[in-house]
């Protein structure tokens, strides 16, 4: 899926990039995960729209297949909870410092069965409002694609979410983070936000857990003329444990420690677009 691109050197525009020091491409997984993928069909296509599930539950609207149509996410009913990883919690309270850790392929086994390349990653993370105005949807994808031509207002996608960088991987394309909660901030504990924050004053690396997807998406039609000028290259990183930490990261203005599991199949791109993508966002 997805179309390939010239490879071309990064432009040097950057915002406060996600910056990814370790990764390694990994097949884990069970079918018994709390956390799944589902799809269903819509008119003559047998796959169109997608979800993130949470037990069972559908949590977040990913879009659909159209590499034509515009990137969205939108919060749903199951998206409600975090997914509590019980037998790593000591750790990921400290920090996890390498992809070799035997903790990282115990958290693996209880994510859907999949290809991924996991991740860690340093953050500032940028929690944005839906209408503010750094709102992605209300910003760059209306200066991309316009408003949705039925509501004629941006998207919306019933969540606050956090906002963690972007850059210009070369011309007319541009690469952006996003690291979503299953809930609201105004959800959590204080109590527990500020015992975090007092961890990272203490220079630890509390570390949350996200499950991500790359979306490669261009309009089709762009100023009137049937062209392919621009794309979005967007990865969703959906938190499905460590909202307490990526909070209390935000409150005291240091970079949290993110491990991630980038599904190299459930987006709408290209095995090789992901790896890119990888790349772009590693320090040199």
């Amino acid at each position: 899926m997805g179309r390939r691109n010239t490879p071309g050197a990064v432009f040097r525009y950057i915002r406060h990039m996600l910056g990814i020091f370790s990764r390694a491409v990994i097949k884990t997984g069970t079918a018994e995960s709390r956390i799944g993928f589902a799809s269903e069909g819509g008119g003559s296509y047998e796959v169109w729209d997608r979800c993130l599930t949470v037990d069972g539950k559908r949590a977040y609207h990913l879009g659909n297949v159209c590499q034509t149509c515009q990137f969205l996410f939108e919060r749903l009913d199951g998206a409600n909870t975090s997914v509590e990883v019980d037998r790593a919690v000591d750790a990921l309270g400290v920090g996890i410092s390498s992809i070799s850790d035997p903790v990282v392929a115990g958290i693996g086994t209880g994510l859907p069965t999949d290809d991924y390349i996991v991740c860690l990653s340093d953050a500032k993370l940028q929690l944005v409002r839906p209408g503010d105005q750094d709102d992605y949807f209300r910003k760059e994808q209306t200066d991309l694609w316009g408003v949705n031509a039925f509501w004629d207002l941006p998207h919306d996608p019933r969540v606050p979410c956090y906002r963690a960088g972007d850059v210009n991987l070369e011309k007319g394309v541009r690469l952006f983070h996003f690291v979503i909660p299953m809930f609201p901030e105004s959800w959590l504990k204080k109590g527990v936000v500020s015992e975090y924050a007092d961890r990272f004053d203490e220079e630890a690396s509390p570390t949350p857990i996200a499950i991500a997807l790359l979306d490669v998406k261009g309009p089709a039609i762009f100023e009137g003329e049937i062209v392919d000028p621009a794309e979005h290259w967007t990865i969703a990183h959906f938190l499905i444990d460590g909202h307490h930490k990526a909070a209390a990261a935000r409150k005291t203005g240091r970079a949290v420690r993110l491990l991630n599991f980038l599904s190299l199949t459930h987006g709408i791109s290209s095995r090789e677009q992901v790896e890119r993508s990888v790349d772009a966002s590693s320090p040199e």
